[in-house]
């Protein structure tokens, strides 16, 4: 059994790396959401819990978390059952799979704000592709989604399935490979549904990855911001206002940095949320 100081060295290159990166500035942002703190700033105070209390009164905060909440509990769900039913179409080998299966990554490996773009000229009322299929038969030209309210969110949260789903897909299928087929055959010959073997057979077997990527979906989701910022910036009013787009405009539209520091955190306190809830799910899995 390794000892802890040879723990400590196989870490050391990860906590190098992390160190000046991910935990310095962390750290600081922590420390900022405490205090009044500003580049520019000539003195340095301490104020408690004053930014916390700032930030959770201030009413485009609260359409913030709303909107969050939203985008996260329809997003996930859907990004899992839609990449569970891709895994499951690409489970059987077929010519060209594998070259599928990478085409299928090209919208995650796109870095979001590529994606904020191209999908922001999609939707637009001129030159958008959706217009332009409506022109090909004589039907009047449509405003842009992303303009309109009750309407923005959605198209950004399909946006957002559209880029994650296939990521689902080929995370979850190796796992779905590794199933028996002698599970599924006997559950198909006693007359099982498709469902019914998916239920009985696959979600039990893949619950601990389900959860793990579960998991991932819901961090990403919670601060989710660069694609939004460059579709719709947040609007129209506060519609499409999320809480990691919320604490970008406050540091570095307003230069508000305890404030975006401190929003910043509230995300890290949800994401911790989740966090536990799944350490817990996971030990009743043991």
């Amino acid at each position: 059994m390794l000892t802890l100081r040879q723990r400590l060295l196989l870490l050391a290159p990860l906590i190098a790396l992390l160190l000046p990166f991910l935990i310095a500035p962390a750290l600081l942002g922590f420390v900022a959401s405490f205090t009044n703190y500003a580049p520019a700033h000539p003195a340095l105070t301490f104020v408690g819990f004053k930014n916390y209390g700032v930030v959770i009164r201030n009413l485009e905060f609260s359409a913030a978390v709303r909107n969050t909440l939203f985008f996260t509990l329809i997003t996930v769900p859907l990004e899992l059952a839609l990449g569970f039913a891709l895994a499951y179409l690409l489970r059987r080998p077929f010519r060209g799979r594998d070259l599928l299966r990478v085409l299928l990554l090209i919208p995650w490996l796109v870095s979001p704000i590529a994606n904020g773009v191209m999908w922001h000229f999609l939707f637009s009322s001129q030159v958008g592709l959706f217009n332009f299929w409506l022109a090909l038969v004589h039907l009047p030209e449509q405003p842009s989604p992303l303009g309109i309210r009750h309407w923005a969110l959605p198209a950004v949260m399909l946006v957002e399935i559209w880029r994650t789903t296939p990521l689902v897909g080929f995370l979850l299928l190796p796992g779905l490979l590794t199933l028996p087929a002698e599970g599924w055959e006997a559950a198909t010959l006693e007359g099982a549904s498709l469902l019914q073997r998916i239920g009985q057979i696959a979600l039990p077997a893949l619950r601990p990855l389900l959860l793990t990527i579960g998991l991932l979906l819901t961090g990403n989701a919670l601060g989710v911001f660069d694609s939004i910022l460059i579709m719709t910036g947040g609007g129209p009013v506060s519609d499409t206002l999320t809480m990691g787009l919320f604490s970008y405009h406050r540091a570095f539209t307003l230069f508000d940095w305890p404030g975006g520091a401190t929003a910043a955190w509230l995300i890290a306190l949800a994401v911790l949320v989740v966090s536990l809830l799944y350490l817990r799910l996971a030990r009743e899995k043991g």
